[in-house]
């Protein structure tokens, strides 16, 4: 068990960098890929059980002793995001099809899909900020290049604003890795986390977990700078959209999740972070129920959604925590099959824009079920799993008073339902002329897998929601996460945290 995280790590660069020898124009290259990304898939379910029952796995690579050197850690956290990224690449390279995306498109876009979650996977299980800032990068690229992959002007325009806004969060994180490292002498999170544990925090090590917040913040798509993840989304091949909405924007709340707890609990930065959650979540909704173009509406909920996740984050307590955890597993499945339906419905309208989609087309192979199933969960009606996940924040927020917060949160979710419904009403149910029929794609199966998941966590909310407790509970158990990583002395060292 204990080789877990380096196999889960280098498996998908490793799959990406094999893709890519694929010879072009080769029947194996589609194949191949959704045999790399079962195998990913497995070996993360392996991972994910390793470490449910609060164990933190961690190597230490080449034998160096912590914190001198390479450091992989995965404790709870860690085995659920990269669990959740791992079905979404599988359900990604299965919907991703020649046929309807282009064989080009295709072909660029499979080798580049496997580096990403090479990225991503390198930032859930890294122990120390270095290389979660390479980590970052790496994902980055990845992203810049996948954006390019469809090749039209408006990719190329959306383009720019995405390597800006991204390149100035990662001098914002370089400058606040730089500030710690003076202050402290160490990157290693768990040695960052004993050294910061001493006395109240100094000025430049508070400047400096700003700096990292804001950063993680941008790459989250937080307020102010929001703007780019909306204008980026529409550029993107539709199944690549739906990994971007699920995953990306999570690669900052992950990083937020991990690094708040450990670093930063006696600054004023979780505070901040409540204001900037709920100044997320109503400008995000307020925006999305404006625009028409219905990737650019679900990215603009992306945005409010992911306030909800900060909210909770930034209230810092063991109830609130677990709530955002359980909210940011429920949205990044429901968020993925959004996408998917977006991408299917402007297949099947040739366009993107609502008012001229052709309901008489949208109804094939279960999609409007689909779409009313996600809509109705992401708004939060019961019985489905965002009602449980918006129950468990608004429980959290009334726990410690917030009547602010608890008031901007039941109107974003208001808001929330009544851009799905305009969604619902213009796409699926709109009195237009019939246009001719276009070729029929494959029956959208692997999305279903994704609905039904949903439909699970719901069922299963209540144990659901134990394992996100008892993930809160080690996040903010900063000194047992330090032991575990500063354990690592001869290669590999299993820690137990405490369990749930």
């Amino acid at each position: 068990m204990s080789g877990l995280p380096v196999l889960v790590w280098l498996l998908p660069v490793v799959a990406g960098l094999a893709l890519w020898l694929v010879p072009r124009g080769s029947l194996w290259l589609l194949p191949l890929a959704r045999v790399a990304a079962a195998l990913q898939l497995v070996v993360t379910v392996g991972l994910f059980r390793a470490t449910a029952g609060g164990d933190i796995l961690v190597h230490a690579l080449g034998n160096w002793q912590a914190p001198f050197g390479i450091v992989l850690a995965a404790d709870r956290m860690s085995g659920l995001f990269a669990l959740l990224l791992a079905v979404l690449m599988s359900i990604t390279v299965w919907v991703l099809r020649p046929g309807s995306h282009g064989e080009r498109s295709v072909r660029r876009a499979l080798p580049l899909l496997f580096l990403l979650a090479f990225g991503l996977n390198g930032a859930f299980l890294t122990g120390d900020l270095f290389n979660l800032f390479v980590a970052f990068e790496v994902a980055l690229l990845s992203s810049y290049l996948l954006i390019q992959v469809p090749g039209t002007e408006r990719s190329l325009r959306a383009a720019f604003p995405n390597v800006a806004i991204n390149l100035l969060a990662s001098i914002f994180f370089f400058v606040g890795v730089g500030l710690l490292y003076g202050q402290h002498g160490t990157l290693n999170l768990g040695h960052l986390a004993r050294a910061i544990e001493v006395g109240p925090p100094e000025t430049l090590t508070v400047v400096a977990c700003g700096l990292l917040a804001l950063a993680f913040g941008i790459k989250a798509g937080l307020v102010p700078l929001l703007f780019w993840l909306p204008a980026t989304y529409p550029t993107l091949s539709g199944p690549v959209a739906a990994l971007f909405a699920g995953m990306m924007t999570k690669l900052g709340v992950f990083a937020l999740l991990r690094t708040v707890p450990l670093l930063m609990p006696a600054t004023p930065i979780p505070g901040v972070l409540v204001w900037v959650g709920v100044g997320s979540a109503l400008l995000g909704v307020l925006a999305a129920l404006s625009e028409y173009e219905i990737r650019r509406l679900l990215g603009f909920h992306i945005v409010s959604q992911v306030g909800y996740m900060v909210l909770g984050l930034g209230l810092l307590t063991s109830g609130a925590l677990a709530a955002a955890i359980f909210y940011l597993t429920h949205h990044i499945v429901v968020k993925a099959v959004l996408f998917f339906v977006a991408d299917e419905l402007e297949r099947r309208s040739g366009t993107r824009d609502l008012r001229a989609m052709a309901p008489d087309r949208a109804h094939a192979g279960g999609l409007a079920s689909i779409f009313l199933l996600a809509a109705f969960s992401l708004a939060g009606i019961p019985p489905l799993s965002g009602f449980f996940a918006k129950v468990g924040l608004f429980r959290a927020t009334l726990e410690l008073e917030s009547w602010w917060a608890l008031g901007a949160l039941a109107i974003a979710s208001f808001f929330t339902l009544a851009s799905m419904l305009k969604v619902w009403r213009l796409a699926f149910f709109a009195e237009r002329p019939a246009k001719a029929a276009v070729e029929s794609g494959p029956r959208p199966w692997p999305v279903w897998t994704l609905v039904c998941a949903s439909i699970l966590l719901a069922i299963a909310a209540g144990p659901a929601y134990e394992f996100a407790e008892a993930t809160a509970r080690q996040l903010l158990d900063a000194r047992s996460y330090a032991d575990a990583v500063l354990s690592a002395t001869s290669g590999v060292a299993l820690a137990e945290a405490p369990g749930p």
